[in-house]
């Protein structure tokens, strides 16, 4: 086959950290200045106090203080606009490091079954 010459393109390379970054937003739930400004909050926080630290909007805040929730990272005081960290998870790596040891190892071992998934009636 006789034609074009093959044309390479310029690839950028990232520098380590660049590179590191970038798989931390695609494998963390949070973005990695949340989980950065997690490790400096109070052991009781609002969002507001996440906003300010972060340097995001209050909505933003909001968004990523309820995903905490969900995960089970922090606790809402009840009856107040607060939330708390619990005690082994005053850093976002000791709560990863429980989350390992408590269900993932198990999962990966077997140890930890996953419910069946419920089939659609048609």
């Amino acid at each position: 086959m006789a034609g074009k010459p093959i044309q390479h393109k310029l690839v950028t390379t990232m520098s380590r950290e660049e590179s590191l970054i970038e798989i931390l937003k695609a494998a963390l739930p949070l973005p990695p200045k949340v989980v950065l400004a997690y490790k400096n909050l109070k052991p009781v926080f609002t969002s507001g106090d996440l906003a300010r630290v972060c340097d995001i909007s209050r909505s933003s805040a909001k968004f990523y203080v309820n995903k905490m929730v969900q995960l089970r990272l922090v606790a809402k005081v009840p009856h107040k606009r607060m939330y708390q960290k619990y005690p082994n998870a005053t850093t976002y790596s000791g709560w990863l490091r429980d989350l390992l040891k408590l269900a993932i190892e198990p999962l990966e071992n077997g140890q930890l079954a996953l419910p069946e998934e419920k089939e659609e009636e048609e």
